[in-house]
């Protein structure tokens, strides 16, 4: 944990236009820290500190680097323009077809940093209105085939940009608290089917929605692969976009089974990103909070880099479920309702993509 203290520090910085410059940048080694953020995906929003930082301070980067940062931030850049494209184009034809939908996540989120494209992109997440047997049968007779989970299906691949068609936007492995998930976004679908973004073509969840959507996301990421720093990015960024809006309240969240992710993703955002404990959805969980940032450091975006047997990645069905259930174990004792349930449901889900 003290080997990233300076990055933390510094992406503090790089978020926070109102804090000074760490001194401990003075101590980074710009190289190693290109590699971290490449490996949470966050080099576009590390490179808009590198911006800001007066050069006269004593902390200087070699033009090799420099140019490297350069070159990895216009990469994302093009892609985040080329996929935004996409976004319509997907959108739009939905719409032709009868649907109304909206975008998760993606370039929605990327909307709400202070320069949308310092967001890495990653897929096309469009939530699609219907059902799953009616979405599901829509995809099937443009072409069959397409993987089915339950959550979404996977749609045409567009120049190497997937699309996942979503007809339940996330779930729960706890069959109470996933049934009242899913009626919390059955009860709040019409307006975000209905938030149309006029300058950008197409509709977006509501910011209420998003506040409970993304951390039951990142819950479902954390126990099944693993969180990285751009998510929590993302989260901070959508916090601060509705300082003047009513919050979900934490009876909710408990209500919905959120309420211990929701206390850890708390104290990340007040511990490291400095958050005002004000605009947080409920207080911070230092327990769970060091954990989730441990997983963080140790795992990289969605775990990729983790080292651990739990994060290893074997290509094998057979090893994806022994991964699973490493992380069930390792998780349990923090989040015990979602890894006692999980073995369960990755049962169900089995026959579930059987009739499906």
């Amino acid at each position: 944990m003290e080997k990233y203290g300076p990055y933390l520090e510094f992406l503090r910085y790089c978020v926070d236009d109102t804090v000074a410059l760490p001194a401990s940048a003075k101590e980074i080694d710009w190289s190693e820290l290109y590699q971290f953020a490449r490996k949470q995906a966050v080099e576009a929003v590390y490179w808009r500190g590198i911006e800001r930082m007066d050069r006269e301070n004593g902390v200087k980067l070699t033009d090799v680097e420099v140019l490297a940062w350069m070159a990895r931030v216009r990469k994302i850049e093009r892609r985040s323009k080329k996929i935004s494209e996409k976004v319509r184009w997907v959108w739009e034809n939905f719409k032709k077809e009868g649907f109304r939908s909206c975008l998760l996540k993606g370039q929605g989120n990327a909307l709400l940093y202070p320069q949308p494209n310092m967001r890495p992109p990653g897929d096309i997440d469009i939530w699609v209105e219907g059902g799953d047997k009616k979405v599901i049968a829509y995809v099937d007779s443009l072409k069959p085939g397409f993987k089915r989970v339950y959550h979404h299906i996977d749609f045409f691949n567009f120049d190497k940009i997937s699309v996942e068609v979503h007809y339940r936007p996330s779930w729960m492995s706890s069959p109470i608290h996933n049934k009242r998930l899913q009626r919390w976004f059955l009860d709040h679908s019409d307006a975000c089917f209905s938030n149309f973004i006029e300058h950008e073509g197409y509709c977006l969840p509501t910011y209420e929605f998003n506040t409970v959507y993304l951390l039951s996301h990142i819950y479902s990421h954390l126990l099944r692969e693993g969180v990285g720093l751009r998510h929590i990015v993302d989260y901070y960024y959508l916090l601060l976009s509705g300082k003047d809006k009513p919050k979900v309240e934490e009876r909710t969240l408990r209500y919905l089974g959120l309420r211990k992710i929701t206390g850890a993703m708390s104290w990340v955002l007040h511990e490291v990103l400095g958050m005002d404990k004000a605009q947080l959805l409920c207080p911070p969980d230092k327990k769970r909070g060091k954990l989730l940032l441990n997983e963080i450091l140790r795992g990289g975006n969605l775990g990729k880099h983790d080292d651990r047997a739990m994060g290893g990645k074997g290509s094998s069905h057979a090893s994806h479920n022994v991964r699973i259930t490493y992380r069930d174990i390792h998780l349990l004792r923090y989040f015990p309702s979602e890894c006692l349930w999980e073995p369960w449901f990755r049962i169900w889900h089995y026959f579930w993509r059987k009739r499906h």
